[in-house]
Formats: C-alpha cells, sequence, structure tokens
C-alpha cells in the first residue's frame, strides 16, 4: 500500500548537507527573533538529516513550535511524527500522525506515513520473533546438553 501512496517521499529522502546549512544559517542569521517559519523550516531540514543528532534536535525544535505556536500544530503533528519514523521511534511516529489523521481522516500524506510506519513495526516486529526464537532454541540445546552432561556423571 506505500507504493500506491507516494505522499511520504520525505520518510526517505535525506536533504544534501549544503541545502540544511543555508537552512542553519538563515536559522542562527535571525538569532534570538528567529520567526516560527525560520524554526519550522531549520526543523524540517534537521529531520530530514541522515544524523541521528540532528534528528533529534528537529524533533525537539517542532515539539517545542507544537507547544508554542498553536498555527502550527497540524504541520508539526505530521512532521513530529515523520522526525520519530525515521529516529525509529515507532510508537511516538504512530501516536503523532493518528493525532493528525483523528482531525483529517483524509490527510494522504498521513495515511501514507501510517502505511510505513505499520510495515517497519511489522517488519521489525518479524525479526524479534526471530531473534526471540533464535534464543529459545540456542537455550534448548544449552539447557539439553547440560542435562545430558550431568547424566553421565552419576
Amino acid at each position: 500500500m506505500a507504493n500506491d501512496l507516494p505522499y511520504a517521499a520525505d520518510a526517505e529522502s535525506p536533504l544534501k548537507p549544503e541545502e540544511l546549512q543555508v537552512l542553519r544559517s538563515q536559522y542562527q542569521k535571525e538569532g534570538e527573533f528567529v520567526s516560527v517559519q525560520t524554526r519550522f523550516n531549520y526543523a524540517w531540514g534537521l529531520i530530514k538529516s541522515n544524523s541521528r543528532q540532528e534528528q533529534q534536535a528537529g524533533v525537539q525544535l517542532l515539539s517545542d513550535i507544537y507547544r508554542d505556536s498553536a498555527e502550527r500544530r497540524r504541520e508539526c503533528l505530521y512532521y513530529l511524527a515523520l522526525g520519530n519514523y525515521r529516529l525509529g521511534n515507532y510508537a511516538e511516529a504512530r501516536r503523532y500522525n493518528e493525532s493528525l489523521l483523528d482531525h483529517e481522516p483524509n490527510n494522504l500524506q498521513a495515511s501514507s506515513l501510517q502505511s510505513l510506519i505499520d510495515d517497519k513495526v511489522a517488519k521489525e516486529g518479524m525479526i524479534g520473533v526471530a531473534i526471540v526464537g533464535g534464543l529459545a532454541v540456542a537455550a534448548g540445546v544449552v539447557g539439553g546438553i547440560l542435562f545430558k552432561g550431568m547424566g553421565r556423571k552419576r
């Protein structure tokens, strides 16, 4: 389904370092009087970075904007979901995205992102099941060897 909805293209396409630098320069140039729009643009660039630290900084900036600027909350919800998705915080991503979908059920961007989140959770769930299953088998083999060894000593 995610392939049918190209609207969450932001999820996988990083920003070039020079593009992020333009946003960072504008943010720094405005200093203590930085506008909400400049903060939002910079946060957007940060979450599109390949650097986890920059993505975390972007999520923090978006959280601040969400708290301080009621008129930007809708946009912040989507990008908070996206930033958390990129960080691998799927429960948080889902929470923000579902909040947006509660207000805008026909939002194609959010629907597309929801599909990406669901796919990642399912994939990681299957990997987790495989790891737990592998550990259980290994524990059984080791237990069997130890039990068998104890039986020979008697």
